[in-house]
């Protein structure tokens, strides 16, 4: 894998860490107030659904190829979002 695809990769991990973090709020705040059988369903077929979709993702840019240091930015982009959104909330 040459210089270009690897930090077009971590790039994209990044992005898809901060999307992970809003869809997880938006996920959240749909299913806030519905039946807990419905809340374990929908949540585990959106884990399902991210996941594979990275993994699809990855497979299309280099071949499926996976790194630590894709997750470790992915979780860092969650939690710089996070931090983000949260701020956010609390000025208002």
């Amino acid at each position: 894998m040459n210089s270009y695809i690897q930090l077009f990769c971590l790039a994209l991990s990044f992005v898809y860490g901060c999307v992970i973090c809003l869809l997880n709020n938006f996920n959240y705040k749909l299913l806030r107030s519905k039946n807990i059988l419905l809340k374990l369903f929908v949540s585990g077929l959106y884990i399902f659904d991210i996941s594979l979709l990275y993994i699809v993702i990855l497979y299309i840019v280099n071949d499926g190829i996976l790194h630590i240091y894709f997750i470790l930015l992915m979780i860092f982009g969650y939690i710089l979002t996070l931090k983000y959104v949260n701020k956010k909330n609390s000025l208002n």
